[in-house]
């Protein structure tokens, strides 16, 4: 401080922009960082030589989201929609809860749609319209209605014994 008149930040006391190092230094400085930059570019192209390039999910995607945690940790479980670009905010499908995962751990899907499941009766009606067949002479036959069974002649089942002796309570 005595002898600038203000605060020295270095140990080095001259004045800012006049030092000049000497040309062994500056050549042994050139020298490293040219050997770290071809390091760089040797492990980069060595790293490069197996990835997997991952398209860029939009918003609004339907995704699949990998578990992360517990037993089944490479299970690809949980379904949901991209909230947010680039950290990948996810809005869960059933809880709703907005997660944050990485590309990696994303991947796109269909949408899941759900279908009402189909009855007996229309299941057949379904298997009567295909089985629709033509004749030798050019006319068209549809199968007759498989026979229905009467509701008189069902007996109901008896209900379950246990194979043990029963116990009778008071």
């Amino acid at each position: 401080m005595c002898l600038f008149g203000r605060l020295i930040r270095d140990f080095i006391p001259i004045h800012p922009g006049k030092y000049q190092n000497h040309k062994t230094w500056q050549e042994t400085l050139a020298s490293h960082e040219e050997a770290l930059h071809n390091q760089h570019m040797r492990d980069a192209e060595r790293l490069s030589a197996n990835i997997r390039i991952i398209p860029p999910l939009t918003i609004g995607d339907w995704i699949r989201i990998q578990n992360l945690k517990g037993p089944h940790f490479t299970k690809w479980d949980k379904t949901g929609i991209v909230r947010q670009f680039h950290q990948y905010v996810v809005r869960v499908d059933g809880s709703g809860r907005l997660t944050l995962r990485n590309r990696k751990f994303l991947r796109k899907s269909l949408p899941v749609i759900t279908r009402a499941p189909l009855t007996m009766a229309l299941k057949q009606e379904v298997s009567m319209l295909t089985q629709v067949t033509k004749s030798p002479h050019g006319q068209i036959q549809t199968p007759t209605r498989p026979p229905q069974p009467d509701d008189q002649n069902l007996t109901k089942p008896s209900p379950w014994k246990s194979p043990c002796r029963s116990r009778t309570f008071p």
